[in-house]
Order: structure tokens, then C-alpha cells, then sequence
């Protein structure tokens, strides 16, 4: 597994994706991103590799200008898209 972080005062979901390019070598299962605009994480997540996983369409909906993302390889475990990391959460409390 490969993490990716950014936080930036502009809207990071292009600079997350060039980042897990460079590491897509790395893992090639499964990639997921999630952003955060203030209370609200808008996540996107599959199997595949990066380049086929993440369509314009997809990328417009990750705003936010905290993210991070990864990108997977099944070295142990299974290869299915439960297993991708990016999670989401509620809570009463703002982050």
C-alpha cells in the first residue's frame, strides 16, 4: 500500500492524481481518493490502476483542498474492492 497526502489552499484532487501516477508501480490492485471540503469527504474508490480508475467525470466531484489517496497491490489479503483503504465516517463532531 502507497499513501498520498496534499493539503494546499487550491483545490488538490489534480495534484493527489499526478502523485499516485508516480506511485502507481507500486500498486496496481486498487487505487481510492478522498477530499475534504470543511465537514463534508467526497471519496472515490475501485479496482484497477489509476489511469483507468479515475475519469474526469470522477475527479470533478473530489473537491476539497485537504486529500489523500492510495494505490494498492495484493501482496497479502484478497484483491477485491472491499479491501481498498479510503473509508468514510460519520460524526457529531467537525474535523
Amino acid at each position: 500500500m502507497c499513501i498520498v497526502g496534499v493539503v494546499a489552499h487550491t483545490p488538490v484532487n489534480q495534484l493527489l492524481y499526478d502523485g499516485l501516477l508516480l506511485l502507481q508501480h507500486r500498486g496496481q490492485d486498487a487505487a481510492g481518493i478522498v477530499t475534504s471540503e470543511g465537514p463534508v469527504f467526497h471519496m472515490y474508490k475501485g479496482p484497477g490502476l489509476v489511469q483507468t480508475l479515475f475519469r474526469t467525470r470522477n475527479m470533478r466531484d473530489l473537491v476539497g483542498t485537504p486529500a489523500s489517496g492510495h494505490c494498492r497491490y495484493p501482496t497479502a489479503g484478497s484483491a477485491y474492492a472491499d479491501s481498498n483503504r479510503s473509508r468514510s465516517m460519520s460524526t457529531r463532531r467537525s474535523v
